[in-house]
């Protein structure tokens, strides 16, 4: 028993001192028909790009672009996937894919995950963030927090401004 309790003590000390911390980022710009193809009057795939820039809570400012497949039936979205391409500055970038569930055209809430950057940033890779995005017109305003391991957040916050 004294050693379960002991390897327990381990465990919680090891991995109770992870420490992660909020990164916020706030991206807007235009939306861009690519492709679609019409299947049906309510059945459909369109793929866009998104292009624009984007602010985080570190002190960064960069540009943004975005491909998304988006499938409707019914005039309903039953999938849309995205990749998303950060571009800081000194050409350092972070990629993630995006996944929504809901099935709003115009509106909707997701999540991200970071799975390639470049060497300086790349502690954010498997990092996991809440995403809501807003449509008005062909102009997109995205919301995403970020839980990131605090060398990542370091790591984002000693980009060259």
């Amino acid at each position: 028993m004294n050693k379960l309790i002991l390897i327990l003590i381990v465990i919680f000390v090891r991995f109770g001192n992870v420490s992660a911390k909020d990164y916020i980022l706030e991206q807007q710009g235009k939306r861009i028909l690519v492709k679609e193809h019409i299947y049906s009057d309510t059945d459909n795939l369109k793929v866009f790009k998104l292009e624009g820039t984007f602010k985080d809570n570190a002190g960064n400012f960069g540009e943004v672009n975005s491909i998304v497949n988006v499938i409707t039936i019914n005039n309903i979205v039953v999938k849309l996937e995205a990749s998303n391409e950060l571009v800081y500055n000194e050409n350092i970038k972070a990629y993630n894919t995006a996944k929504r569930a809901n099935n709003e055209l115009k509106q909707g809430v997701g999540k991200w995950y970071f799975t390639y950057a470049s060497k300086s940033i790349n502690a954010i890779i498997n990092s996991e963030c809440i995403y809501s995005i807003r449509y008005y017109k062909d102009n997109f305003l995205t919301l995403g927090k970020c839980e990131v391991p605090e060398k990542a957040f370091e790591q984002i916050k000693n980009i060259s401004k």
